[in-house]
């Protein structure tokens, strides 16, 4: 999934909002939709806090069993390795971690049994059990393991999606999004990596991408009644009363893209707007959506009402 489908999701969702309750203005559906866009990065963020309680729960751990009473030889002179990872400094340490953290109340703290579930996870799987017990370890190894765990248990465990879930409605969608980011991030990490430098992506282009949403939530909005019309034309053997509100959304705020971005193709456009449709719509509306909006493109361009500027733009 690439940032602007996830944006238009976004919007989709906001717009079903708008037009279902009569007591929210357009200000305020603006405001969720900033916030909403915002929380992805919070999401990005709170993975790898995750990871850093992760390597908190063992350190606790050792720490308690030395401090027994009775501790044994293993309790005293513990196996580190976990703790002493190099991946972990490298992700807690980095300046731009540590501001937005700083900047941002995230935590795991009301939700430790989800830090517990996985720790006892991990040190139950095989591999984490060679991982401690190989010979000798390069960083590549250690980089592995790191990445093992997010892919291999954080991103398979039930509990951590309901919880995010429960934390936010926002990041229902970003997963897919916000997931392959982290593996990016996380893949990126060299030896040489250092508190300074910048490993972290932007979840969007903060200023385009935010500017983008709102004029295509805005756009949509003013010429809603309008694109129906349109719509409207080339539905003969449907009333517009009959299509699902869904289904109206994605071709008005289609109509709204196609006309006010000029940067952006037509084809894709179109593209994105059928594949939303294919996820969050009927089995039959992808068809359907794609057959209207072929024809309003040829309106649009009949009536001089699609400016697109530069090469290939106009293209289907």
């Amino acid at each position: 999934m690439t940032s602007r489908r996830l944006i238009r999701i976004k919007v989709l969702q906001l717009l079903y909002s708008y037009i279902k309750k009569s007591d929210v203005s357009q200000a305020e559906i603006e405001r969720e939709l900033v916030k909403s866009i915002e929380k992805s990065t919070d999401l990005y963020f709170q993975i790898f806090l995750l990871l850093i309680n992760l390597r908190q729960k063992a350190f606790i751990k050792i720490d308690m069993a030395r401090n027994r009473h009775c501790a044994s030889e293993a309790d005293l002179h513990p196996n580190t390795r976990f703790i002493d990872n190099p991946i972990f400094p490298v992700i807690e340490k980095n300046k731009k971690y540590q501001y937005y953290l700083q900047n941002h109340p995230l935590s795991w703290n009301d939700a430790p049994e989800v830090v517990n579930k996985i720790f006892e996870e991990l040190v139950a799987s095989q591999y984490y059990q060679l991982y401690m017990h190989k010979e000798s370890v390069t960083f590549d190894d250690h980089k592995k393991m790191v990445i093992k765990i997010f892919v291999d248990i954080i991103t398979q465990n039930d509990f951590f999606f309901q919880t995010l879930e429960d934390k936010s409605i926002f990041w229902n969608d970003d997963f897919e999004l916000v997931f392959g980011i982290v593996y990016k991030t996380l893949k990126g990490i060299k030896a040489a990596t250092t508190e300074n430098s910048d490993i972290f992506y932007p979840i969007y282009n903060s200023e385009e991408d935010t500017e983008f949403a709102k004029t295509l939530l805005r756009k949509t909005i003013l010429d809603y009644e309008k694109d129906m019309e349109i719509i409207n034309k080339y539905t003969v053997n449907w009333e517009v009363e009959r299509i699902s509100d869904i289904d109206k959304l994605i071709m008005a705020a289609a109509i709204s893209e196609l006309m006010y971005f000029p940067s952006i193709p037509v084809k894709v456009t179109l593209d994105e707007f059928i594949e939303i449709s294919k996820a969050y719509s009927s089995p039959k509306s992808s068809s359907f959506i794609n057959g209207i909006l072929d024809k309003i493109v040829l309106l649009l361009k009949e009536n001089g009402q699609l400016n697109k500027s530069g090469r290939g733009l106009m293209e289907k």
